[in-house]
């Protein structure tokens, strides 16, 4: 990503399966968050104390449930993260995949920057005030990458989860697309479609 000609470098690793729509975090301790450009950085999970901590995942989306209730507010972020909060994550990818947000310090993680580096002005977005408290930076995702990792087995398996998945959803795609030319097709003979494709049968019914 990149802000203000800054390029940024960063990441997150995860040992748990990513769970859609889910409302709140989840996940295990085996992650971490790290940031390769402008500055090497690793920062780890911090262990859950009580109910303060462990917010290692997340993944929310409205797609599928938004109309259950049009009437309800929904405040939760929409995209995928790692700490924070379920309304502002540490480490946050919108659900277009074209924006990102990291800031420096929450419960579940090392503290540690992420992102453009702050900025001593304190009229700049990153302005970085003395006291501890959190910054945080907003980045446009020029390239995102996804990396599945583990023995040969497990990548065996996930490609043919993948291949199972495309198999249903070119079926799927199929099965609408001869659903509609059926009912174009008899929308024409009916006459709900002006058209003198059939013209001729209504003449010869007529004689």
């Amino acid at each position: 990503s990149s802000k203000q000609h800054e390029s940024v470098t960063l990441g997150a690793y995860t040992a748990a399966k990513w769970e859609r729509n889910k409302r709140d975090f989840f996940g295990v301790p085996d992650c971490f968050l790290f940031q390769l450009v402008p500055t090497l950085r690793v920062l780890k999970s911090l262990p859950k104390m009580g109910t303060r901590g462990g917010h290692y995942m997340y993944f929310h989306s409205n797609t599928n449930t938004h109309n259950l209730n049009p009437s309800k507010k929904v405040e939760l972020a929409e995209g995928l993260g790692f700490g924070g909060t379920v309304r502002t994550p540490r480490l946050f990818i919108d659900c277009h995949l074209e924006e990102c947000r990291a800031s420096s310090k929450d419960t579940s993680f090392e503290e540690g920057h992420l992102g453009v580096t702050p900025s001593n002005d304190p009229f700049s977005s990153t302005f970085s005030p003395s006291g501890g408290s959190s910054t945080s930076s907003s980045l446009h995702i020029d390239s995102l990458e996804v990396f599945a990792v583990g023995d040969s087995e497990t990548i065996l398996k996930g490609f043919q989860a993948q291949s199972h998945y495309r198999d249903i959803a070119d079926s799927t795609l199929r099965n609408a697309r001869t659903v509609d030319k059926a009912a174009f097709l008899g929308d024409m003979r009916n006459g709900v479609i002006e058209t003198k494709a059939f013209a001729h049968r209504g003449q010869v019914d007529g004689r």
